[in-house]
């Protein structure tokens, strides 16, 4: 039983979980305004080439930025952005004609300011000076263009082991002054393949171009570097420039899948090998948390939080909630709660990932290993197994974000995303459709992998490697929450009814909450969606600037905010989730029970051996009482000579051994799960108890087929006899029901006087042989009946000893019952 002390206990355990969350979520809050001015960025746009008299591709985007400043309570520092700053560009060396676009102007609200560029007619490098006039304290910065070169054929993307589609092409000079005979050097630069240039010293043609292509290697993916150098001797170094770096891309599918799939599955097998272990080591702990379930919504939001926390799935605790519901050890409100709390404990591993701990991965999965050789109890392995899992997801995100990495600037990917790119435009909101695209992306990933924790993870790693932005990846995070619900929906396929509603009302919550926050995505504040913008405010890093900082942990912190608000807006309306639940699935509450069986154990539950323990437990109370009930009705039926009952009885004895079958085969199973010392040793208890019952059911038959030798003698038992046949199955039903009820109610007492009770049936049944065969030599009784009477006797003998053997071993089965309470407590 759950106890005030041990419920403030837990209360105070999750505050102190809690914490370092909250000190790491609000490390960002308070950022401040800047309005000192001190440095100069040139964020990109310098360093570009052109030919004389064009434009820029590229903006030059410049920032300013304020002073070192502490990072909230951190220890860390950043310097923020200062608007309003006057900017000014000017080229030093004014003959080559270099401008500018826009000389003069000041920085926007992000610190920002932009401005093309167009080349001057001078051959060669051409400098400008970016400075802050009015500002003394800030240094002017020089970059430089390169003027009278055009690349063409940069940034091409090809498969693996094939050539560029197009050249690779250097031009000098302009269309109008082209410079032929020029040699131009092509390098591979620091390329670990054996990626090959068709030509690596090319003279300039009429046209003043150089060509050249790049044959990749099969099975490498990532970027090729080339460097093209310019040098000119003939006309004393006139065609002299800097080294061209020239970019080509060669992508392999198959290492592709390989490495990204194998990161998502060693990422999945890592947090399935925390969740074991962590299960090992807190069992105790989790059965607490499970008996939570059942007390007002409070509870159950806390109790749902703190078991997913543990078994770092939500979709896990979902199934787990469907099983006790279809095991009717929750109602349907219960289960909500439960499901609210299992949504908030789900955002731990994004949390954990988020933290770029992946320099931790390898010594984790060393020591994992190093604990797992030498663990010899199950402690030590749910030890061994937490920090073999904790290395494994981090090494699987590696995997992943380094893959991404290398395919971020792919234009085919960039291409792809752009399909649901999300980024607002300019004085307008989120566009709709993109919106909705990625919300579905999102739950379709999510089915089809099975766990929001992964999907989420997948998402910071292709947002951190820059394939996403900030708009588009909290849609993809949405859909990640409404997609985790199909795993609840599954298991609830072949449940009862009301098991089903708890599943529908998982993905009523989600969806519902999905909706209401894309509402808010066009409720702007500060010119953004409020939504993001609060992420933005409490988290470290501007994540709307160029080059947006600390992605990963806004990430983290919109998916567990999303949730956390989520579940403060709909717990006052759980009894509207539940109506809207049982409106869409309709029905009795408990459909499956057809009377076909003694107990249904639920297989959903396998995965929590503490629970799975309880239920098989369950099941042998009603396995017993059908049990003692079959003799009960068996030795009634003889003494009464009532044949017509026989096809009953038999029936009710195959319902038994049924359930013998089915609580095998489930503790069976139950055994290839992770189980602690104490569990693995009450499996061999409860399977010898479940055959003393199947034996006490074989008794019961066996006394019933004693009417058939009675009718063949044609004589009945003496009044004498018949009393003392009553007595005895007076006894052995009352040491029967005892014994149930001393399991179901944790009765110590009870079954104390059940183990007295058998021995003096065991005496009564001694003496009663001894008053038969008094009654044998006085004549009182035939030799055919007194055979039928000692067998008789025999049979409720047997039957007693059997029900001692239980509760001999229900000391040890009461330390696994938990107590649930399926009715409503009150309200929260």
């Amino acid at each position: 039983m759950i106890t005030p002390a041990l419920k403030r206990r837990f209360l105070l355990g999750v505050r102190l979980c809690l914490l370092p969350l909250l000190l790491a979520m609000l490390a960002g809050c308070g950022r401040r305004e800047e309005h000192t001015p001190a440095l100069i960025l040139v964020r990109s746009g310098a360093k570009q080439i052109g030919l004389p008299g064009t434009e820029s591709k590229d903006d030059l985007l410049i920032e300013i930025v304020g002073p070192l400043r502490r990072i909230g309570l951190s220890n860390q520092k950043r310097r923020y952005p200062v608007a309003n700053v006057p900017i000014r560009i000017e080229s030093i060396e004014t003959d080559t004609g270099a401008v500018a676009l826009t000389p003069e102007g000041k920085t926007d609200v992000a610190g920002t300011f932009r401005s093309k560029l167009r080349f001057g007619a001078t051959i060669g490098d051409q400098y400008f000076r970016i400075s802050c006039p009015d500002v003394d304290n800030v240094e002017p910065v020089i970059f430089y263009l390169i003027c009278g070169i055009e690349v063409r054929g940069d940034n091409q993307q090809t498969m693996a082991g094939d050539e560029t589609p197009e050249p690779i092409q250097v031009q000098i000079g302009g269309p109008e002054n082209p410079q032929a005979g020029v040699p131009v050097f092509f390098k591979l630069v620091s390329d670990p393949t054996k990626a090959r240039l068709t030509a690596s010293r090319v003279l300039t043609n009429a046209k003043g171009i150089a060509t050249t292509r790049l044959h990749t290697t099969k099975g490498f993916t990532g970027k090729h570097e080339i460097l093209a150098e310019i040098g000119d001797r003939e006309h004393s170094g006139m065609y002299q420039f800097r080294a061209i770096p020239i970019t080509a891309m060669s992508l392999s599918w198959t290492k592709l899948a390989i490495q990204v799939l194998g990161g998502l599955a060693l990422f999945i097998y890592g947090m399935t090998l925390m969740s074991d272990g962590l299960q090992l080591i807190a069992v105790n702990r989790l059965k607490n948390i499970f008996q939570m379930f059942t007390g007002n919504r409070i509870s159950a939001v806390l109790a749902g939080l703190g078991i997913t926390a543990l078994i770092q799935s939500s979709s896990a605790t979902t199934v787990m909630v469907v099983g006790f519901v279809n095991a009717q050890l929750l109602n349907l409100t219960q289960a909500i709660g439960v499901i609210f709390g299992a949504a908030i404990g789900t955002t731990v591993t994004a949390q954990m990932v988020s933290f770029n701990l992946e320099v931790l991965a390898m010594p984790a999965i060393c020591v994992g290993v190093i604990a797992l050789l030498g663990a010899k109890k199950s402690n030590s392995r749910g030890i061994a197994y937490t920090i073999l899992g904790f290395g494994l997801l981090f090494f699987g995100m590696m995997l992943m974000s380094d893959e991404m990495k290398l395919i971020a600037d792919f234009p085919s990917f960039k291409a792809a995303f752009q399909h649901f790119d999300c980024t607002p435009k300019p004085g307008s909101g989120l566009p709709l459709i993109p919106v909705i695209g990625a919300v579905l992306v999102g739950t379709i990933m999510t089915m089809i992998v099975q766990s929001s924790s992964a999907t989420v993870g997948l998402t910071i790693a292709l947002a951190q490697s820059g394939l996403l932005n900030f708009y588009t990846a909290v849609p993809l995070i949405l859909g990640d929450n409404i997609g985790t619900t199909i795993t609840g929906l599954l298991a609830s396929l072949n449940a009862s009814r009301t098991a089903k509603q708890a599943a529908v009302a998982a993905t009523i919550f989600k969806t519902l909450g999905v909706i209401i926050m894309i509402a808010l995505f066009y409720v702007p504040w500060n010119g953004v969606p409020c939504f993001l913008h609060l992420i933005d405010l409490i988290t470290a890093g501007d994540v709307f600037a160029e080059h947006p900082e600390n992605i990963g942990r806004h990430l983290a912190s919109a998916h567990t905010v999303f949730n956390v608000l989520n579940v403060l807006a709909f717990l006052p309306f759980i009894d509207f989730v539940a109506w809207l639940s049982r409106i869409l699935v309709p029905g009795r509450a408990n459909g499956k029970e057809d009377g076909s069986r003694i107990c249904y154990l639920e297989q959903n539950l396998l995965n929590a051996p503490s629970a799975a323990l309880d239920q098989s437990i369950i099941a042998l109370i009603k396995m017993t009482t059908a049990a003692v009930d079959l003799s009960r009705d068996a030795v009634n039926a003889f003494v009464s000579k009532d044949t017509t009952v026989g096809d009953k009885l038999v029936k009710r004895e195959g319902m038994i051994d049924q359930a013998q079958h089915d609580i095998m085969e489930y503790l069976v199973k139950l055994t290839r799960r992770n189980l602690r010392e104490q569990q693995s040793a009450i499996i061999p208890v409860l399977m010898h108890c479940v055959n003393d019952v199947e034996r006490i059911g074989d008794r019961a038959i066996n006394i019933y087929d004693l009417i058939n030798n009675l009718e063949a003698t044609a004589t009945d038992f003496s009044p004498r006899a018949m009393l003392e046949i009553k007595e005895i199955e007076l006894n052995v039903s009352k040491c029967g029901q005892m014994l149930v009820d001393g399991i179901s109610g944790n009765d110590y007492t009870l079954i104390d006087k059940v183990m007295t009770q058998c021995g003096e049936i065991s005496q009564l049944c001694a003496r009663f042989e001894h008053n038969h065969e008094v009654r044998l030599h006085s004549k009182d009784c035939s030799v055919e009946n007194g055979v039928i009477y000692v067998e008789l006797l025999a049979n409720l003998d047997r039957i007693s000893a059997h029900l001692l053997n239980l509760a001999e071993r229900s000391r040890a089965i009461l330390d696994h019952r938990m107590s649930f309470r399926s009715e409503e407590k009150g309200k929260a």
